[in-house]
């Protein structure tokens, strides 16, 4: 009797799609609902503000009538206008001197206060007292640090005892805008110095270690290790000190310079938008100076950006 065969299906099994985990869904969900307001604050008090500055730098607008389009009389005024080429001049000094030594003086703090020794809680505490300061508080100090005359501030006192007659600081068209650098930087070291001690301390002790027992000095030391492996950080440290560099000059010069200095010698962009505006009345002139400044600090984030890129090239 034949044994019955068995049949055998060589048909391939149906494919079964998987089913598409919901988790991503879930996670875009949260990640909107999460940068929802962070996006909506962004757009009203930076979006929105830009564009209607770049409106009204074509109009010609004071507060009792509406704005009435004037096309670039605004900018061709503005390029012919010595005082802003004064201006933009001064706001670059400004940065310029303020940012580099921001950068060099707080690495060097860092380094200082990653070290342990006695002491370093009282320095650690010391050089964080700028960052409880406004720049307009800070300013009122040091008019008096600066004060000239025959009550004589820190500054003057101390170099009047090696007997050299003190500079009246915040007159003079030479040291007016230096002495406002000075005190800018030190509003600015805080921050820098905390995001350099950070970045430090991702740097392993035992890299550190291992080249001084190879016979690598400090400055050895800092050029092939420390600085390219804080390089990153230099240039998030270059952009907040840049940012504050150019938006917190205007306090210092309205306290301490109300006119803008002798000559215009500390006049900043941001103050002369200031006076146009509130002073002048001249809303569409100053939103087209807005316009300028905006260029001015997009062009040197630029900057930085090439900076950082060709640094990582040549390393």
């Amino acid at each position: 009797m034949p044994e019955p065969s068995i049949a055998t299906n060589n048909a391939p099994a149906a494919s079964v799609a998987p089913k598409r985990p919901r988790t991503g869904r879930r996670d875009g969900r949260s990640a909107i609902l999460m940068m929802g307001p962070n996006v909506g604050m962004f757009s009203l008090f930076v979006v929105i503000p830009i564009v209607a500055g770049i409106y009204l730098s074509f109009t010609t607008w004071n507060i009792d009538n509406s704005p009435k389009w004037v096309g670039l009389a605004n900018y061709t005024k503005m390029f012919n206008d010595p005082i802003v080429g004064v201006a933009v001049g001064n706001t670059v000094k400004f940065m310029l001197f303020g940012v580099i030594p921001t950068v060099l003086i707080a690495l060097g703090l860092a380094m200082l206060i990653n070290v342990r020794f006695r002491f370093v809680g009282v320095v650690r505490s010391l050089y964080l007292i700028p960052a409880a300061m406004s720049f307009a508080a800070s300013a009122i100090v040091w008019r008096y640090i600066f004060l000239d005359g025959p009550g004589y501030g820190v500054v003057n006192w101390v170099i009047s005892q090696f007997g050299v007659p003190p500079p009246n600081w915040l007159v003079s068209t030479t040291y007016a805008l230096p002495a406002l650098d000075v005190i800018a930087i030190w509003l600015s070291l805080p921050v820098a110095t905390i995001l350099y001690l950070a970045a430090l301390q991702r740097i392993p002790a035992s890299v550190i270690e291992a080249a001084t027992l190879d016979g690598a000095g400090l400055i050895r030391r800092v050029r092939y290790i420390i600085w390219p492996m804080v390089r990153p950080m230099t240039i998030l440290v270059a952009i907040v000190a840049l940012l504050s560099f150019t938006n917190g000059s205007f306090d210092l010069v309205n306290i301490l310079t109300p006119t803008g200095g002798t000559n215009y010698a500390t006049t900043t962009l941001i103050f002369y938008i200031y006076q146009q505006a509130f002073a002048y009345g001249l809303y569409g002139y100053a939103a087209a100076l807005a316009v300028l400044q905006i260029v001015l600090i997009g062009g040197a984030l630029v900057a930085l950006r090439v900076f950082y890129l060709l640094g990582n090239r040549r390393s």
